[in-house]
């Protein structure tokens, strides 16, 4: 037993060695355009899921998902949010191709997080993607917001959705 667990250390110790050096002699890609592995995809958004998670303990949503304020969190949306996460038919065109990892095109895929964590997101960005903070450059309340109309995005009221879809 003590064979195994020795051979099983040293054999990790050797790929970590081995992906360290490929690492720091450059045989990684960083470039913004590749394509994201699906493992890496995935990893990287269980990941996410879990620490937004965990910052939300606690928060709650002084806003109430009504016509007014879905309306609102959609138009703080389309004029700060919209460039990198796309419309409804309008992807970014930066965002779909040029960021690593890709923007999410919350019109095509509504985010699966609940508001409060997506406050914490859009308040403190996400490091190593190219979320930035919001954080003294929009009201708390607006953050909620935005928070609440995309929670709230696949349940839409008739005259918020009228709104989301037309185009502009």
């Amino acid at each position: 037993m003590k064979n195994v667990l020795l051979a099983a250390l040293l054999l990790v110790s050797i790929v970590a060695l081995i992906l360290g050096s490929a690492a720091r002699f450059g045989y990684f890609p960083v470039n913004a355009v590749a394509t994201p592995p699906r493992l890496e995809v995935t990893l990287n958004q269980s990941i996410l899921q879990a620490s937004l998670s965990n910052q939300a303990k606690g928060l709650t949503n002084p806003l109430q998902p009504n016509s007014d304020v879905l309306l609102a969190g959609m138009k703080v949306f389309k004029m700060n949010c919209a460039g990198c996460h796309g419309q409804p038919g309008k992807p970014s065109s930066w965002g779909t191709k040029g960021f690593y990892p890709r923007v999410p095109q919350f019109a095509d895929d509504p985010p699966p997080l609940a508001a409060a964590e997506m406050f914490v997101a859009i308040k403190y960005g996400i490091r190593y993607s190219g979320m930035g903070a919001w954080d003294g450059m929009m009201p708390d309340e607006d953050i909620w917001k935005v928070a609440t109309f995309l929670e709230h995005m696949n349940s839409l009221p008739p005259q918020v959705q009228a709104n989301w879809s037309a185009a502009e």
